[in-house]
């Protein structure tokens, strides 16, 4: 029988697609074409579930379904037990800044302002993945009682040394002892009898686990711990919560970081190497085992990787490690380097899309199909014919199918060959930069 699909998801995905962004949920139902990509990242969970790390740029020109693919990735894993949390750089978010503008800070706050889990897709998961963790030690303090009734009967004890145990664990790590403070204070905090006591230590705690606390200073006097996120040390406790949702009972913690491109379009030549350092930092803690459960993924443009004056190209120790050879032959691809394509989606991956937006058109206005599937093949010839000279993203190609649907329901009588006869196509800009291109395209 037929999961019966809630209509929000369906106005959801309309919504976002028909405005040029990439929809929150139900990506499931209108992914076409990436299997390989899908299949690269599933495997990288599998290696994130067992302990190791991994590193991975997603490489696509503006509207190539770049963010889309980064968006279907962080939906499998949360259906998938794994914790998400995703940012987008910006003018005040990049991977480090300077003692006025701490951007990187900012980049660690919204990163903890969008972790998500299965319960929670959207965001604001983190309060209650740490009073799961509580939750959850309790369960083994019960397990624990049953297999020795004769020992320790108090439960709250036998949890308490549990949790501990758990800090103890991540102690050994780079600013581990401040973190399990502070887990022993969320504890604490959580097994109060007093309401009031009880949310405001815990609001405490997650202002520190959040990054929101302005100095040390600030920190001890509050919580009696010596230590803060900062600008030059986010990444490590990054590091420490991947350790940590593991205890807490997921299978690792990945991280999405989108748009590049700001970093690219810094016009301070040392900010730019400084943020390209950080990302060496990331990269080499990944692969060379320094973060154990972890995954992150980095989006940008072409240019924002491979322009040899400002990409990250520029930086030689990273191209150095990320330089491979390019085939002739683009029906070649492989999915097992660190920087993965977004390839074109073909027009036969473009028909299947289609159609599939067409049926979700039609079932949330609930009406009967209105475009058949020769109609829908001869927009996808007609689409391309208009821009043989121009460059074709899904984006667009979504965008004015929507629009197409939108003008036949409101206009019944008038048949698709006609509306189709008289629309004016958009058009997308080149943007597209290859990695072998002139350096002098850096601006």
């Amino acid at each position: 029988m037929e999961k019966r699909i809630p209509k929000k998801t369906y106005r959801n995905i309309m919504n976002s697609l028909g405005g040029g962004t990439v929809p929150r949920e139900g990506l499931g139902y209108i992914a076409v074409g990436r299997e390989q990509e899908i299949d690269s990242f599933i495997r990288d969970t599998e290696i994130i579930q067992d302990g190791g790390a991994t590193f991975r740029f997603v490489v696509g020109d503006y509207g190539s379904g770049k963010t889309f693919l980064l968006q279907t990735i962080k939906e499998y894993c949360v259906k998938n037990d794994f914790i998400v949390a995703e940012v987008d750089l910006s003018p005040d978010r990049s991977l480090i800044g300077n003692s006025t503008r701490k951007k990187g800070l900012a980049t660690y706050r919204e990163l903890m302002s969008n972790v998500s889990n299965k319960v929670n897709q959207t965001g604001a998961a983190l309060a209650k993945v740490l009073q799961s963790w509580v939750n959850t030690i309790f369960v083994r303090a019960a397990k624990e009682f049953s297999k020795n009734p004769r020992g320790e009967t108090n439960l709250e004890r036998i949890a308490e040394t549990l949790m501990s145990q758990d800090c103890v664990k991540l102690q050994s790590l780079t600013y581990g002892f401040e973190f399990s403070k502070a887990l022993k204070l969320f504890w604490i905090s959580s097994r109060t009898s007093d309401l009031n006591e009880k949310l405001t230590g815990q609001e405490s705690v997650l202002r520190w686990f959040r990054g929101d606390f302005h100095n040390n200073q600030e920190s001890k006097k509050a919580l009696g711990i010596n230590a803060t996120v900062q600008d030059d040390n986010w990444f490590d406790y990054i590091i420490l919560w991947a350790q940590f949702f593991v205890m807490a009972g997921y299978k690792g913690f990945i991280i999405l970081i989108d748009e590049l491109a700001y970093i690219c379009n810094t016009a301070n030549s040392i900010t730019r190497q400084n943020n390209y350092e950080k990302i060496l930092m990331m990269y080499n803690s990944a692969l060379q085992g320094k973060a154990e459960y972890l995954g992150i993924i980095m989006g940008g443009i072409p240019k924002s990787i491979y322009d040899k004056k400002r990409g990250i190209f520029s930086y030689e120790a990273m191209r150095s490690r990320l330089s491979t050879g390019t085939y002739q032959d683009p029906s070649i691809v492989n999915m097992m380097t660190p920087i993965i394509k977004v390839r074109p989606l073909t027009k036969e991956e473009m028909f299947v899309l289609l159609e599939k937006l067409a049926d979700i058109h039609s079932k949330l206005y609930e009406y009967r199909m209105i475009i058949t599937e020769s109609e829908i093949v001869d927009f996808v010839k007609l689409a391309y014919l208009k821009r043989e000279t121009c460059f074709i993203t899904p984006r667009t190609m979504i965008r004015d199918f929507i629009q197409i649907l939108d003008v036949k329901k409101q206009n019944p009588n008038k048949e698709i060959h006609e509306i189709l006869a008289a629309y004016k196509f958009a058009v997308d800009e080149e943007t597209s930069y290859e990695e072998t291109g002139d350096e002098g395209h850096s601006e």
